[in-house]
C-alpha cells in the first residue's frame, strides 16, 4: 500500500476494533439479561451491527476526521498522541454506557434513554445509593476493566507502526482530500444508518426482531443519542377531530356512587410489587400472608396492570389517569408543567384534605414536585419523619415498619373528609430490612423476595393500629404497586406479564367486595375514585371507573412500541404498524405471533384494537402538546 495511505489502513483497523467492542458488550448484555430473552434469534445480533454503525460514526467522527485531514501534521508525534487520547475517550464511554444495562436492564426492562441521566439529577438518591451499587454490580466494573484492557491491547497492535513524516507535494493534498471528502461522507451516512429517506431511529428495531428482543438489537449509546435532544412525540392525525371523540376520547362523565359517598379515601402505593409476589393471585404461591388474608375481604381485580415500568412513571398513571406513552417519564418531560385534571385537586374541590407520604429522601422522583400540581396540599417526606435517625435504614429512607406506624398517626391528625397516599420503599433495591427481622422472612428465588415478605408485615402491623382508629370504618383502602419489576415465573416474563401487579379496594363496611375480572389499570383508580366517593362530575382522564365494563383495555409503551391488551388479544404497534398480534386465551406466554395468520373474527378484533390504540395515542400526543389535560383549560 502507498505509504501517503498508511493512515486510511490504521483507521480502517480502529473502527473494526470499535465494532469488535460493541458486539462484546451486545453479547454480554445478552449473557447477564438471558432469561428476559427467551427466543432470541441470531439474526438480531446480526442486524444489531446496523444500530452500532450509527453509534460509532457519531462517537468516534471526531477521530475519522482527525485521522484522514489532508495534511502531512498527521504524522508527528505530538499528533498521534491526540488521535490516540480521542480514540480511548470514544471507546471509553461506547463502554461504560453499554455497561450501563447490563445491570439496569433488569430494573427497567429497556435499554437506557437520557431520562436517566435526569432521574440522577431529580433528588440525591443516585449519589447516596452509588456504593452500594458498586458493591452489588461489582461484576460490571470487572467486565470495564476487562474491556478497556482488550481495547489496549489491540489498539496497540493497530498502532504498531506510525506512518513516517513525509512532506506533501500538491498531488498529495488532492488525493487526501479525495479520501477525506469520501469517508466524511460515508460517516454522515453511518450516523443516518444508511441511505434511506429517514434516518433510523429506535423504533426501526422492530423490522429486525420481535418487540421483546428488542433491546438485544439496540445499543445504549444509540438509545440515549436518539433521545438526546428530543421527548419525541409528535401531533398525530390518524382521524379527523369528529371521528376521533367517536372512536376515544378522554373526557368522561362520573356518576357517583351513593353508598360510599364522602368516605376517606387511604391510597397505599406498594414499591415494586409484581403480582407474581402475592400469593392470592398465585394459588397460595407468594410472600404476602397478610395481603392474601385482606384479598377475601376486598374487592380484588383479578387482571391488573401498571402503566409504567419505574416509580418515577407511576404516580402521573395513579394519581391522574395519565399512561406513560412516551420515552421520558412524564415528571421529567416537557409537558410536566401541564395543568391536569388530578384526583386529588377533584377530592379537595369536595371538602377532602389531601396529603401524600413517603419515606424517602424529599424530592425523590420529583414526587414532591408532581404531587402538588395534582392538588396534593401537603407532601412529607424524609425530612418530615421524627425519628431518621432511628429509623433510617441507611441508604434509601426510613423502613415501612416504622414509618406505616407513623403514618397511621397521622391520619388522626386530619379533618374528615381526607385523602391521603402513602408510597412503601423497602421493596426497593437494596433490599434491605431491619436487623432485628433478619431470618424471619422467606428468602425466595430472587433479592426482593425477603423485602416483599417485609412490607406485608408491615402492612399487617399498620392496619392492626389502624383498626382502633377511629377513621377507620370510614374509610376505603385502595392498593395498587408502582410497577412491577424481576420475575421468576414465565408467564410474568411476557410484554403482558411484566406489567402485572396487585391492585385492590378494601373496605372494612364490606360494602365493596368481590372480584372483577376485566382488565384495569392504574389510569383507571383516578375515576374509579372518583365514582365511589365523589359526586357527579366531568373529568378528563385517560382511564375508566369500574363501572363502564364495555370496552376496557390496558395500554402501555415499551422499547418505542405501543401495545394494547384488548378482548382476550394483546397487540404491539409501531406508530405505523401492528407488527405483533397474540391471543391470550390459547397463549399467554405470547410465543405464536399470528398477526400474518388471521380468520375473519382474529381480523376484525386487531382492526377494531389498532383503532383505539391509535385514539388513545392521538388524544395523548396531542393534548400533551396543547396543554389540554384539564377541563380548567377547556
Amino acid at each position: 500500500m502507498n505509504p501517503y495511505f498508511q493512515h486510511l489502513k490504521i483507521l480502517v483497523k480502529k473502527i473494526a476494533l470499535a465494532f469488535l467492542i460493541f458486539t462484546l458488550c451486545r453479547l454480554l448484555f445478552f449473557v447477564f439479561n438471558i432469561h428476559h430473552f427467551p427466543a432470541i434469534k441470531l439474526s438480531a445480533f446480526f442486524y444489531g451491527l446496523r444500530f452500532d454503525l450509527v453509534s460509532i460514526s457519531y462517537l468516534f467522527a471526531p477521530i475519522i476526521i482527525l485521522q484522514l485531514l489532508p495534511f502531512s501534521f498527521r504524522n508527528l508525534k505530538w499528533y498521534q498522541k491526540i488521535l490516540t487520547f480521542c480514540f480511548y475517550v470514544a471507546n471509553s464511554l461506547a463502554i461504560i454506557l453499554n455497561l450501563i444495562d447490563v445491570a439496569y436492564f433488569d430494573f427497567t426492562l429497556k435499554r437506557t434513554t437520557t431520562d436517566f441521566f435526569g432521574m440522577i439529577g431529580t433528588g440525591n438518591d443516585f449519589w447516596t445509593l452509588l456504593p452500594h451499587y458498586i458493591i452489588d454490580f461489582w461484576y460490571d466494573y470487572l467486565l470495564l476493566a476487562g474491556l478497556l484492557f482488550i481495547s489496549w491491547f489491540l489498539y496497540k497492535k493497530i498502532n504498531k507502526t506510525t506512518p513516517k513524516f513525509h512532506p506533501y507535494i500538491k498531488i498529495d493534498y488532492l488525493k487526501h482530500s479525495i479520501v477525506f471528502v469520501v469517508f466524511t461522507t460515508l460517516t454522515v451516512f453511518g450516523m443516518r444508518g444508511g441511505m434511506q429517506y429517514k434516518p433510523i431511529d429506535i423504533v426501526n428495531a422492530g423490522q429486525y426482531a420481535k418487540a421483546e428482543n428488542i433491546p438485544i438489537v439496540l445499543n445504549t449509546p444509540f438509545t440515549i443519542l436518539k433521545t438526546l435532544l428530543t421527548d419525541k412525540i409528535e401531533l398525530k392525525s390518524y382521524f379527523a377531530e369528529n371521528e376521533l371523540e367517536k372512536i376515544y376520547t378522554p373526557e368522561k362523565t362520573i356518576i357517583a356512587n351513593s353508598k360510599l359517598q364522602g368516605k376517606n379515601v387511604v391510597l397505599i402505593i406498594l414499591e415494586s410489587f409484581a403480582k407474581e409476589y402475592v400469593g392470592g393471585y398465585n394459588n397460595g404461591i407468594g410472600y404476602t400472608p397478610f395481603i392474601d388474608s385482606l384479598l377475601n375481604e376486598s374487592y380484588v381485580f383479578t387482571n391488573a396492570y401498571s402503566n409504567g415500568i419505574r416509580s418515577i412513571e407511576a404516580l402521573p398513571c395513579i394519581l391522574a389517569g395519565l399512561p406513560q406513552l412516551m420515552n421520558n417519564p412524564y415528571v421529567l418531560s416537557n409537558y410536566s408543567s401541564n395543568q391536569l385534571d388530578g384526583l386529588p385537586k377533584l377530592l379537595k374541590n369536595e371538602g377532602y384534605t389531601t396529603s401524600f407520604y413517603h419515606g424517602g429522601a424529599n424530592g425523590t422522583m420529583g414526587f414532591n414536585g408532581f404531587v402538588g400540581v395534582t392538588g396534593i396540599k401537603k407532601y412529607y417526606g424524609l425530612n418530615e419523619y421524627p425519628n431518621k435517625e432511628k429509623n433510617f435504614d441507611g441508604l434509601w429512607g426510613i423502613f415501612d415498619e416504622p414509618y406505616l406506624q407513623y403514618f397511621a398517626n397521622e391520619l388522626n391528625n386530619k379533618p374528615e373528609p381526607f385523602f391521603s397516599t402513602v408510597f412503601t420503599l423497602s421493596s426497593h433495591h437494596p433490599y434491605t430490612i431491619p436487623k432485628e427481622h433478619t431470618k424471619q422472612f422467606p428468602k425466595g428465588n430472587l433479592p426482593i423476595h425477603e423485602t416483599i415478605g417485609y412490607t406485608d408485615y408491615a402492612l399487617k402491623q399498620f392496619f392492626k393500629t389502624a383498626k382502633n382508629m377511629a377513621w377507620f370504618d370510614n374509610t376505603i383502602f385502595i392498593f395498587t404497586a408502582d410497577h412491577s419489576t424481576q420475575s421468576h415465573a414465565a408467564k410474568y416474563n411476557t410484554r403482558l406479564g411484566r406489567f402485572a401487579i396487585p391492585i385492590f379496594i378494601y373496605d372494612p363496611s364490606g360494602e365493596l367486595k368481590g372480584k372483577n375480572k376485566q382488565y384495569f389499570q392504574q389510569i383507571d383508580i383516578a375515576p374509579t375514585i372518583i365514582e365511589l366517593v365523589g359526586n357527579n362530575k366531568n373529568i378528563i382522564s385517560f382511564g375508566n371507573p369500574i363501572s363502564k365494563s364495555e370496552n376496557r383495555f390496558f395500554v402501555s409503551y415499551a422499547n418505542n412500541n405501543y401495545q394494547i391488551a384488548y378482548n382476550n388479544y394483546f397487540l404491539v404497534f409501531d406508530g405505523e404498524t401492528t407488527n405483533e398480534f397474540y391471543n391470550l386465551k390459547n397463549d399467554t406466554l405470547l410465543a405464536n405471533n399470528i398477526v400474518n395468520e388471521l380468520n375473519q373474527n382474529q381480523n376484525y378484533i386487531k382492526l377494531k384494537a389498532e383503532e383505539l390504540l391509535k385514539g388513545i395515542i392521538q388524544q395523548y400526543n396531542n393534548r400533551l402538546i396543547n396543554n389540554q389535560l384539564s377541563n380548567d383549560k377547556k
